[in-house]
């Protein structure tokens, strides 16, 4: 009896240290598995806080890169406004001018058509009076507005007279060529060639003014003015 009694006990202590054995196990793998899952739990964490790091990285290179386009933009928009503001004055000024040339041209086909019709009356009367610079002024409108008619071929050669007149040889010495030049079969060529020598004269080249004296010699001999330069070479000489 006491041996089947104690043969129970002992078997009852060996199960319960087996069951106790076997939960001892389990509880240890599941906690190594649990501490592996912490672990994996852990480093994807890790991974994911270097994750949100980068991407923070990256908003704030993105927000920096924006900054400097926005700054760019601006940059460009500043300056179209001020080439449009200086494009607009320029436009601006070239419009006045224009409107300035016209007025200036009407005032001057005004002034050409209404002065001709008395133009060369007072131009002779300015030469006559010694207003040599008012004469001048009035026979340059002439030649310019009607330059083909014969107010105008005489204007050119009054104009001529009027700077011999007010000792501005080289003025009338080009006047007298303009004639000669545009009036060549004129009877006033032989007075505009002796004007032309005495002009040179005038301006001391005399050997120049010998030249036009002996052309009027050659081309007009019976001309009073070519019996003036035989003399005027005389004393030239």
């Amino acid at each position: 009896m006491n041996y089947i009694k104690n043969s129970l006990v002992f078997f009852l202590v060996v199960g319960l240290g087996s069951i106790i054995s076997c939960r001892t196990k389990s509880e240890i793998r599941r906690e190594q598995e649990f501490e592996k899952l912490k672990q994996e739990v852990t480093m994807n964490r890790g991974d994911r806080a270097d994750v949100d790091s980068s991407v923070d990285d990256v908003k704030v290179e993105i927000a920096k890169i924006g900054n400097i386009i926005e700054e760019e933009a601006q940059g460009r928009r500043k300056e179209s406004e001020e080439l449009r503001k200086e494009l607009t004055a320029l436009a601006t000024r070239m419009q006045a001018l224009e409107q300035r040339a016209v007025g200036e041209e009407l005032n001057q086909k005004q002034l050409l058509q209404e002065k001709p019709k008395m133009s060369l009356e007072s131009g002779r009367r300015f030469y006559d009076d010694g207003k040599y610079d008012d004469a001048i002024d009035t026979f340059k409108t002439i030649v310019k507005s009607t330059p083909n008619t014969e107010d105008g071929k005489r204007a050119q050669f009054l104009l001529g007279e009027s700077y011999f007149s007010s000792k501005d040889y080289a003025s009338s010495a080009l006047e007298f060529s303009e004639f000669r030049k545009r009036f060549p079969k004129d009877a006033l060529i032989p007075n505009a060639i002796y004007r032309q020598a005495a002009s040179f004269k005038g301006m001391g080249k005399s050997k120049e003014a010998k030249l036009f004296f002996q052309d009027l010699i050659e081309r007009f001999p019976r001309s009073p003015f070519a019996s003036k330069a035989k003399v005027d070479m005389k004393k030239a000489n």
